[in-house]
């Protein structure tokens, strides 16, 4: 084995993602490359919960189906997960008496997951003592007392094991030292971190999951970061003070889902029209309204490019792990500022709130303000052309209270000064100005391409976007002469460079997270090309490798 696959469940108030974290965190300190996934219902108390961990000796981009070790905290555990399980299969219920060993080591009754942790130590092949570090770490601030408690109990889960399952304890797999390089993150973590080293001083959010935990990543980081993060009344006035802070020349960023983000779509057009950066983060989870509020989704592809009132400029990106969260989330305040516009960032439920094993994020590009003019020549008496025609299609800008800057700024279509106007030639004019700078963007030395994954020349190549991105590469690896192609952004769409990846493609197949193929119609739409094989997941869950190969093998 190089691998295994450990999964805890239970109902909500259990603590099964503390678990299911403490663990993970346990399999990181032993070197592995950890994925950890969660699933939850959306409620406060009850439900089925789950905390699943691929971990590896060897590099890992996803979770796995096909579990080693079930821990139920719960009777209907194994009956709901009855297909992930083998017989190779280890599964803790009845057989662990956690109530009882929880009581005898001296802990609360609260404190029976960690009676499991315990016990998958041992039959995991991992070391006690790094889970007693992690404890230590965890629970330092709750008193020495809270963490001996937890070392005892997760001793008593060790010794039991060790002594009535010594027979069914899987072979261990290669470890090594704890990586320096390496981080365990989340996407939203990731996103949040990209944001401030893109300079990002204002986080304005009104809570919604899944975006809800950048918030709070945020929120903590306030102080050290000496950013404003604001817990807003609405999404309307979230995206609204965004865009004044933009206006006065502060980088911010909001985020929301896709509820949230329908409330925004009228800020986004006044963020167009008057060509002020505004970065929105759409964490999308299953629609229409409210939908599964806990749950993922690739729904919102197409009303992101196409959200808002009329035509105009923007950019969608569309991370696909958390090393592209950060890279992408700081390029996204450093292009908002370049060209104007409004930037959003689609990630989703699995990607922001799943943690993924990464090298350090070293940041690619530097930070540099872009467009403020030189005014000071000027005089204020005359108005300031805060709108006029160039040949990039970026004009020139000033901030509030610039010597020789005043210029008139409101929602209406106007003329290079700003002065609203309804003449036909003007309109044209400024439409026109502002398409420019679609093909700016694409050519643009930071502008990330499709990037191509595997042989160049393959008998089928995989396209895919966002969250799909480590799934398809662990697929990939059981698959023969199969190559990827992923979009780290998909608008503008980059239709010469997807082309040229293509063109020796033999057979084409899409994969999304939605039920009418967004991607695919795109993709379509423009270059002509379409594309009649596509494998679609709507069900509130992410793929898994072996859903994958298993389709791609099976025909």
């Amino acid at each position: 084995m190089t691998s295994f696959n450990w999964k805890i469940a239970g109902a909500a108030g259990e603590g099964i993602k503390k678990a299911g974290l403490i663990f993970a965190k346990t399999c990181f300190k032993h070197g592995l490359s950890v994925h950890g996934y969660t699933e939850y219902p959306s409620l406060i108390r009850g439900g089925h919960n789950t905390f699943q961990i691929h971990a590896s000796s060897e590099d890992i981009f996803s979770p796995s189906f096909k579990l080693d070790l079930l821990v139920g905290l719960h009777e209907k555990s194994s009956q709901l997960h009855q297909d992930e399980i083998t017989d190779k299969t280890i599964t803790l219920y009845d057989n662990l008496p956690l109530a009882k060993l929880v009581k005898q080591a001296g802990g609360t009754p609260q404190m029976k997951n960690m009676v499991a942790l315990g016990a998958s130590c041992f039959l995991l092949g991992l070391s006690l003592d790094k889970l007693n570090q992690t404890l230590a770490e965890i629970f330092a601030k709750k008193g020495q007392e809270i963490v001996q408690a937890n070392h005892q109990v997760s001793q008593a889960g060790y010794d039991y094991a060790q002594k009535n399952f010594k027979a069914k304890a899987k072979q261990p797999i290669p470890l090594k030292p704890e990586g320096k390089n390496k981080i365990f993150i989340t996407g939203n973590q990731a996103l949040s971190y990209g944001a401030i080293a893109g300079g990002m001083k204002l986080y304005a959010a009104y809570p919604m999951t899944p975006a809800t935990s950048i918030l709070h990543t945020l929120a903590a980081k306030a102080k050290p970061a000496n950013i404003i993060v604001r817990h807003a009344e609405d999404e309307i006035g979230t995206a609204n003070m965004a865009i004044g802070a933009g206006f006065a020349g502060v980088r911010s960023m909001v985020a929301t889902s896709g509820g949230g983000f329908s409330l925004m779509t009228e800020a986004l057009g006044l963020s167009g029209i008057t060509e002020t950066p505004l970065v929105i983060v759409n964490a999308m989870r299953p629609g229409p309204a409210s939908g599964m509020p806990t749950w993922s989704s690739q729904g919102d592809l197409l009303y992101a490019i196409h959200a808002s009132q009329d035509e105009f400029p923007r950019i969608v990106i569309t991370p696909g792990d958390p090393q592209e969260c950060f890279q992408l989330s700081k390029l996204a305040q450093n292009l908002a500022e370049k060209y104007q516009l409004p930037i959003i960032i689609l990630t989703d439920k699995y990607l922001g709130e799943s943690y993924f094993t990464i090298d350090k994020p070293q940041p690619k590009h530097q930070n540099q303000r872009y467009g403020l003019a030189d005014t000071k020549n000027l005089a204020n008496d005359q108005p300031f052309k805060r709108y006029q025609d160039t040949n990039t299609g970026v004009s020139p800008r000033s901030l509030p209270g610039q010597s020789g800057g005043v210029h008139l700024c409101n929602s209406y279509e106007h003329d290079e000064l700003g002065y609203a106007t309804e003449l036909a030639e003007e309109r044209t004019k400024q439409v026109n100005k502002r398409a420019k700078k679609t093909s700016q963007i694409l050519k643009d030395p930071d502008f990330v391409n499709p990037i191509l994954y595997g042989p160049k020349n393959s008998q089928q190549t995989l396209i895919s976007w966002g969250s799909n991105k480590g799934i398809i590469l662990e697929a990939i690896k059981e698959l023969k002469n199969t190559n990827f192609i992923h979009f780290p952004i998909v608008w503008p769409f980059p239709s010469h460079k997807f082309e040229q990846l293509t063109q020796n493609s033999k057979k084409l197949i899409t994969l999304e997270c939605n039920s009418t193929g967004q991607l695919n119609q795109l993709i379509q739409q423009q270059t002509c090309l379409k594309i009649e094989n596509q494998i679609l997941k709507y069900d509130g869950r992410p793929f898994f490798p072996e859903e994958i190969v298993e389709k791609l093998t099976s025909h």
